[in-house]
């Protein structure tokens, strides 16, 4: 995507149209390709994955993962994996924002300091 990425689309099946962000449950998942960035709640954290497949479609490795305490924390940490991912700071920026606003209708307040 370019700097015209908008919110994310969905088809009349309800599933999500071209490289966009989506929520599975209580996870919000990013997909382009191979690649897959999730984030969910965990415990008290918050835990960003970033997973690939292989070349000739192996098992899915994880390539990165971490917890963070404070929300703002994580997303931008969506962001810095998608952008690794899909080499579109547009399109990191766009999930950052995303990802944020799924973790705001969670109603977890952001108080607490990362260590």
């Amino acid at each position: 995507m370019g700097s015209d990425a908008g919110p994310i689309r969905f088809d009349q099946g309800g599933e999500p149209v071209g490289d966009a962000a989506i929520i599975e449950g209580r996870m919000f998942v990013w997909r382009q390709g191979r690649a897959e960035v999730t984030l969910e709640r965990d415990g008290n954290a918050w835990s960003v994955v970033y997973t690939s497949a292989g070349r000739l479609i192996g098992p899915r490795q994880t390539v990165y993962a971490a917890r963070h305490k404070r929300a703002n924390h994580a997303a931008w940490d969506v962001m810095a994996r998608v952008i690794r991912a899909s080499d579109d700071e547009e399109e990191g920026l766009r999930a950052a924002r995303s990802a944020a606003q799924w973790m705001r209708t969670l109603g977890i307040p952001d108080d607490e300091p990362d260590d």
